[in-house]
């Protein structure tokens, strides 16, 4: 099943809007002005949206209704636990890469995020719970498409600023590609439904809305904590 055009226009509308190269944080990784220190304390207190990211993704599954739907959502779910390789759950190449850059991942308590994450982390779970699956499916569809462009951009910059070598950049080199085709699984859920009906509508358009401009809220956010 192909997606409806308008959904993907939405999509990659409510992207562009947020203007993420304007956002402080970008501007300032991608202008080469951000230290490499600065740079490792951003992934530090990225770390606890990363390890709790696949909880909320197994609450919006469970949410939905259609079997049938689920299926590509739950390979969504295991890629996300390394396909069962305990060194490539995703929670665990962030960690990864905070090493490769001179950190100490071992030193981060996740159970501990920042005020930043928790809003973000405490955020996603609410909607994956209690909202309506064409509402939250949409949430994580904004959001991951979001993510291609902050793992290119921030993939550039680590080679850019030549903090790691290509070949050791873990997470972000994965993300830039794949989260293009899991935005669009989550769509694909909602596919039917854009046309059911304007109450439909409204709520994919305002989830995709909002799951875009959760996570770039949180980049915001970092603009002001990252020293």
């Amino acid at each position: 099943m192909s997606l409806h055009r308008e959904l993907k226009e939405c999509l990659e509308l409510s992207v562009s809007q947020l203007k993420l190269t304007e956002i402080p944080y970008f501007n300032k990784l991608c202008s080469g002005e951000m230290s490499k220190r600065e740079f490792l304390n951003s992934q530090i207190e990225f770390a606890p949206l990363v390890h709790a990211f696949s909880r909320s993704l197994a609450l919006v599954i469970a949410n939905i209704p259609d079997a049938l739907n689920r299926i590509s959502l739950v390979e969504n779910l295991w890629e996300e636990h390394g396909r069962g390789v305990k060194a490539n759950v995703h929670g665990q190449t962030i960690l990864a890469l905070i090493d490769r850059l001179g950190g100490m991942s071992s030193d981060i308590d996740m159970n501990k995020p920042s005020v930043n994450a928790r809003i973000f982390n405490e955020a996603l779970r609410s909607v994956s719970s209690f909202e309506d699956y064409r509402f939250s499916a949409s949430v994580f569809a904004g959001m991951e498409r979001t993510f291609v462009d902050v793992s290119t951009m921030t993939y550039q910059s680590i080679v850019d600023c030549g903090w790691l070598e290509q070949s050791r950049i873990v997470h972000y080199e994965l993300h830039r590609e794949l989260d293009i085709q899991h935005s669009e699984e989550f769509l694909l859920v909602v596919n039917k439904d854009w046309k059911d009906s304007e109450a439909s509508r409204a709520l994919i358009e305002g989830g995709v809305r909002f799951g875009s401009r959760l996570f770039a809220n949180f980049y915001v956010g970092l603009s002001n904590n990252v020293k």
